[in-house]
């Protein structure tokens, strides 16, 4: 049996457990976290992990949290479309050598998380989720708190912020984030046309070299938690969001965006513009030959990406 048959096994148990997202205690590893945790290369040395989940609208959500000793802070990270907690290992592991808590969930139909595979009606339910859950963690935990959101974690963000005249976070990140994605006119056609065709219910996923670490490539093509087709629901929920963030009113909320100058997944030259005018008190750092996966990029660029977020906190 394969590796990433184990594998499978292993994230279909953690899935299915009742285990519930406890930030005051952490848990004790069970065989399956422990191989979680090995198999996507989480190091918890002097780390305190909470694994568990959220019940958001009847819908189950994996939360993790990873507590570096004396905390300086908390950060709620949002992964991007398609990815999952696992992935973002590296960006995880280095707030916390800075002594930052790291709280991050899988979105619904994302890796242990219940829902639809990478599906949503609307992404007002991706921001329901943000704001439940940081609901809870004020609760039971005191602040500072930031906010980083990668691709679609950042539109959520940028939702999130937006729609709140008050929100929770001192300062947010952003990081390539989506508000259109790459040949979006085209894009567009290619869903309408689809439309014509209701048997139609997803596109078979290509998968893009989005970043220059061959290593992360040849792993994410393999890895049991991505899904290997889009929705085309989840197509139709992105454009009418589009036409929803355009009737916000702006925020002057510190904020950092960081975008690889070679990312071909999101229209980034649109998006930077269009978050330009949204947020008035904008740091804007571009990241040369960086590609979509800033957090999973080869070291050298990683390590600019990770240097530039450190300082901003």
């Amino acid at each position: 049996m394969t590796k990433e048959r184990d594998m499978q096994k292993v994230l279909k148990r953690l899935a299915d457990s009742d285990q519930k997202i406890n930030f005051k205690k952490a848990v004790s590893l069970t065989p399956d976290m422990q191989a979680y945790l090995n198999y996507y290369g989480f190091h918890l040395k002097n780390i305190d992990y909470h694994f568990g989940k959220i019940d958001i609208n009847g819908t189950q959500i994996m939360v993790q949290m990873f507590s570096s000793e004396q905390s300086i802070g908390t950060i709620i990270l949002l992964h991007g479309y398609l990815d999952h907690v696992g992935i973002l290992k590296n960006i995880i592991q280095h707030l916390n050598d800075h002594k930052y808590r790291v709280i991050s969930y899988d979105l619904q139909g994302h890796g242990l998380s219940e829902g639809e595979i990478a599906s949503v009606k609307s992404f007002s339910a991706y921001v329901e989720t943000l704001e439940k859950l940081m609901n809870k963690t004020k609760q039971e935990i005191s602040g500072p708190f930031y906010g980083i959101g990668h691709s679609t974690g950042g539109a959520i963000l940028i939702n999130y912020v937006l729609k709140q005249k008050e929100t929770n976070f001192n300062k947010i990140i952003l990081i390539a984030p989506l508000v259109r994605s790459n040949l979006w006119f085209f894009s567009k056609m290619g869903f309408y046309l689809m439309r014509q065709f209701p048997f139609i219910k997803e596109i078979r996923r290509n998968f893009r070299d989005n970043s220059s670490d061959k290593q992360f490539i040849n792993f994410i093509k393999n890895d049991p938690l991505q899904p290997k087709a889009i929705p085309t629901d989840w197509l139709s929920s992105l454009i009418h969001w589009n036409k929803e963030i355009q009737t916000y009113p702006p925020t002057n909320k510190e904020t950092l965006l960081i975008q690889g100058t070679e990312d071909k997944t999101v229209e980034w030259k649109y998006n930077l513009n269009f978050i330009e005018e949204k947020f008035s008190n904008l740091h804007v750092c571009l990241i040369k030959n960086g590609r979509h996966q800033l957090f999973n990029e080869k070291p050298d660029i990683r390590d600019q990406v990770f240097q530039k977020i450190v300082r901003f906190l």
